[in-house]
């Protein structure tokens, strides 16, 4: 009798081992991203209003969750060097500037083989980097059944600081335009068109 509770001991553990998980972090293409993993991003982009945003692009799915399943998905930052990052979910936004962990605690609920973007971005007010581990906790009523963690770095760095092969001269901005054309003396604030040395052309977003 010892043996043959020993025996389903041990294939109840293997089968938990092996489990799949029900919600998971995918990107814009639908490719699960594994849970631990740490994903860089750094295409800074200008938003409607002006600012600067760093998206993440990640979506979180339900792969296989009961309708009765529920889900909740914190941001723990562990740095950020100025700015905000924002966190969607489940219907409202929520913006987080300090270090710790962050979320609105409120549960949502996402229809099996669906993916809902969470629209978590980095919203830097200068040139730093900023890292979130966010994790999907999800429940089946008031009981815990699994969590997903991911991390994302963010990186906004200055798109004109680019050095080539050590030793070599350093590819810098020869000349500066606004976008209606006009030469400028260097990149103002907001989006400038920069003629690189080695002839390249870069638009350059600056804050200050």
């Amino acid at each position: 009798m010892k043996k043959i509770f020993t025996l389903l001991t041990f294939l109840t553990c293997v089968a938990a081992a092996f489990a799949a998980d029900n919600y998971v972090f995918v990107d814009k293409q639908g490719n699960t991203i594994p849970a631990g993993t740490t994903i860089t991003c750094s295409t800074a982009e200008v938003d409607d209003f002006g600012g600067v945003i760093v998206h993440s692009g990640l979506l979180l799915k339900n792969v296989d969750a009961p309708s009765n399943y529920q889900v909740t998905v914190d941001a723990k930052i562990t740095r950020i060097d100025n700015g905000a990052v924002q966190l969607c979910f489940p219907t409202n936004c929520f913006s987080y500037s300090s270090v710790g962990t962050h979320g609105s605690g409120q549960k949502g609920t996402i229809s099996q083989g669906q993916s809902k973007n969470i629209q978590t971005e980095w919203l830097p007010v200068a040139y730093g980097e900023c890292i979130v581990e966010y994790t999907a906790t999800y429940y089946q009523s008031v009981f815990k059944k699994g969590d997903y963690t991911i991390t994302v770095h963010y990186k906004y760095a200055d798109p004109t600081a680019i050095h080539t092969a050590a030793g070599a001269a350093r590819v810098q901005p020869v000349q500066c335009y606004d976008m209606q054309g006009r030469q400028q003396s260097a990149a103002q604030r907001g989006l400038s068109v920069v003629r690189m040395s080695d002839g390249s052309v870069r638009k350059v977003f600056s804050s200050k």
